[in-house]
């Protein structure tokens, strides 16, 4: 009896280890397989967030760019306070338009402006050219003025700070107009194409950076006796 159990007992344990070392090599089969599809899975994680960086940096860039753009375009106006006319027989060919910044806006480097005429015939373009010669007296002498090529160029005058040495084009001085100060634009006509009375006309300026302004008014029914008009 004891024989018989002994030689059961060794028949059983060639069975037991070989079921041991395949259960131990089956899931060592497992454990491989599962590494790998965990490798895998982090590869493919690691692409997807580099990729989700790299568009979300981008896409940030490119937000903050629009939003400096459109902040400029909505703060970086011109604001035209009056328009005058200066007659001579009996139409207007010099026009002065005194203009300022808008609430907000930054400073404008008035250089850069460019100033468009239409009367509904014509259309003219204006670039600036310097308001004072280069005699280096800078008083703000009529004598030192300079007059404007018509319908090609226009000057810049100061009013505000009122003959202020370091705002005066031509006298080493700077183009930038600031927020409070009062610059006035004066451009002229030819004789041929002098606005007449009832005359239709649409003034548009166009600055470096932001949107353009455009002005309309409409010459009176009568000069009279003046020499100047408020157009608007």
């Amino acid at each position: 009896m004891k024989a018989n159990q002994y030689a059961h007992h060794k028949n059983d344990t060639p069975v037991r280890g070989t079921f041991y070392r395949r259960c131990g090599r089956d899931r060592a089969e497992v454990g491989v397989g599962t590494l790998i599809v965990f490798i895998a899975m982090v590869l493919v994680a690691a692409v997807a967030a580099a990729v989700l960086i790299n568009t979300t940096g981008s896409l940030q860039q490119r937000a903050q760019s629009t939003g400096k753009e459109a902040t400029q375009e909505v703060a970086s106006n011109i604001k035209v306070y009056n328009i005058y006319g200066d007659v001579s027989s009996g139409k207007v060919n010099v026009l002065r338009l005194n203009t300022g910044l808008s609430a907000g806006a930054l400073p404008m480097d008035m250089q850069q402006v460019v100033v468009r005429l239409s009367d509904g015939s014509n259309t003219f373009n204006y670039k600036w050219t310097a308001a004072f010669d280069n005699s280096g007296s800078c008083t703000g002498a009529t004598a030192d003025l300079v007059d404007p090529t018509a319908e090609t160029a226009f000057v810049l005058h100061w009013i505000r700070p009122s003959y202020d040495t370091t705002n005066k084009l031509g006298c080493s001085g700077t183009s930038v107009m600031n927020s409070g100060e009062l610059v006035e634009i004066e451009f002229k006509l030819a004789n041929a194409h002098a606005l007449d009375v009832r005359k239709s006309v649409t003034v548009t300026l166009i600055p470096e950076t932001g949107s353009p302004v455009e002005e309309d008014f409409k010459t009176p029914p009568t000069y009279g006796s003046d020499s100047t008009v408020t157009l608007r």
